[in-house]
């Protein structure tokens, strides 16, 4: 047997329970504080990360001037907006319905714009794509 071994096992055999008890403690305390201190460093490396990136993607859009509000008359409230017209087939009535169904998910009309609606081609139906999408999604 190594000579260090034989004092370290000496040491504690001298030990009472209670101080056994408090280095055991000191042990624990000590890794509850290096375990959060590291988890609070790593929760400030992620907000940082978080911070620079969003400035990064804020930096690249250029902010658009709002246009000027124009005052509501009494003749204008009753002016619907024209549906976008749509080239592929799809009836006025169609593009209104779609039109209507993301304004009203959005909130407002102002906040989305449609740019084109197109007929699908005739593939697989939007169930069978999500089908596909959700089982072979990666982890």
């Amino acid at each position: 047997m190594n000579f260090s071994n034989v004092t370290s096992l000496a040491r504690t055999a001298e030990l009472s329970l209670a101080e056994k008890g408090i280095t055991s403690a000191k042990v624990v305390l000590t890794g509850f504080v290096v375990v959060f201190a590291m988890l609070i460093l790593l929760i400030l490396i992620i907000k940082l990360y978080s911070f620079i990136v969003v400035k990064a993607q804020q930096g690249g859009t250029k902010k658009k001037e709002k246009p000027a509000a124009v005052p509501l008359t009494s003749e204008s409230k009753n002016v619907v907006p024209a549906a976008p017209v749509s080239d592929d087939g799809v009836s006025q009535e169609v593009v209104a319905v779609i039109s209507a169904a993301v304004a009203s998910m959005y909130g407002s009309p102002e906040k989305v714009k449609i740019k084109s609606i197109k007929k699908s081609n005739g593939g697989r139906s939007a169930w069978a794509n999500a089908g596909i999408l959700d089982n072979t999604r990666p982890f």
